[in-house]
């Protein structure tokens, strides 16, 4: 079995040197390097080829005939490394356009930490935002409108591939003054307001998961269809305490001045994906990647709330 031969592309550069200059001080100095360096790469190279690549003597140093026969090979190797450098350069400096789906809870204030830390980072992905509805990530995706989507509840297909970010927890989105955020809210205290949501035809998981939700916590409310909800012809009734939204924190607390917001009690918590279409875009991965960091930055620092609270 051959025994692999452990060199470096430094030592490759300290055998050219020294087989054009013939001179151990004139190599150190066209490198750039002592010439204590230059011995030892030298003598380096030759253990681990096993083979003596010069004849030294007082006349000056020469390449013996294995030295001469192993010359061309390494200018090869530096030549190949040189250029593979350069490509590499190349690529760094290429950026990738990654479009983004993006659902209204999202785009207030993940969407905003995405950019910004992709920004911070030496990234080389630009991230186009396209906001979609409530419920029109996929079909976004499908009309090849964008490259990548996050949403709650988003399904994949055969020409797609999913995977989750984190769990967003839900809170209670009614009038000013009405919640305190520090104190978790019954949702059975809630029975003489309506729930309003979006239209149950835009995203019937998602809907279908609140409403068993309020259910489950000694609620059957009225609901309230309306596209935009929070945001829509409706939203009115939020503002006057005659209704309710269930919203994700991020969203919530960037809600209006005029609306107050609650964790529930018992918690909420509704799954956060990313969805993307095959084949996979370039850099797609890396915001992926990077969209996971800033959710778990994200949580760390609402836990650390929770605590002081």
């Amino acid at each position: 079995m051959r025994v692999p031969v452990d060199f470096s592309l430094r030592q490759l550069r300290v055998f050219r040197a020294l087989a054009l200059t013939e001179h151990f001080g004139r190599a150190a100095e066209l490198l750039d390097l002592s010439q204590p360096t230059v011995s030892a790469d030298i003598r380096s190279l030759e253990r681990a080829l096993r083979l003596q690549l010069f004849v030294r003597s007082r006349a000056g140093t020469a390449l013996t005939d294995e030295g001469a026969a192993l010359l061309p090979l390494a200018e090869r190797i530096l030549t190949d490394a040189g250029e593979f450098a350069e490509q590499a350069e190349r690529l760094g400096q290429n950026s990738h356009t990654v479009r983004l789906a993006a659902t209204p809870s999202l785009i207030n204030h993940l969407v905003p930490a995405l950019l910004q830390e992709l920004d911070d980072r030496p990234a080389r992905v630009q991230v186009e935002v396209v906001e979609v509805a409530t419920g029109e990530v996929e079909r976004t995706l499908a009309a090849g409108e964008a490259d990548l989507g996050v949403g709650h509840f988003v399904e994949h297909s055969g020409h797609t591939r999913q995977a989750r970010i984190a769990r967003d927890e839900v809170c209670v989105l009614t009038a000013h003054g009405d919640l305190d955020p520090t104190e978790p809210v019954d949702l059975s205290a809630l029975a003489d307001r309506r729930l309003l949501i979006w239209p149950r035809r835009q995203h019937d998981d998602y809907f279908d998961h609140l409403v068993q939700a309020c259910r489950e916590r000694g609620l059957d409310p009225e609901i309230i269809e309306s596209a935009g909800a929070v945001s829509g012809a409706q939203s009115y009734q939020l503002r006057n305490g005659t209704a309710f939204s269930l919203v994700p924190f991020d969203f919530a607390r960037e809600a209006s001045a005029t609306l107050s917001y609650a964790p529930l009690d018992p918690p909420l918590f509704i799954p956060l994906q990313a969805i993307w279409r095959l084949p996979v875009a370039n850099g797609v991965g890396e915001v992926v990647s990077t969209l996971r960091d800033v959710r778990r930055g994200r949580a760390a620092a609402r836990s650390g709330r929770s605590a002081r609270r």
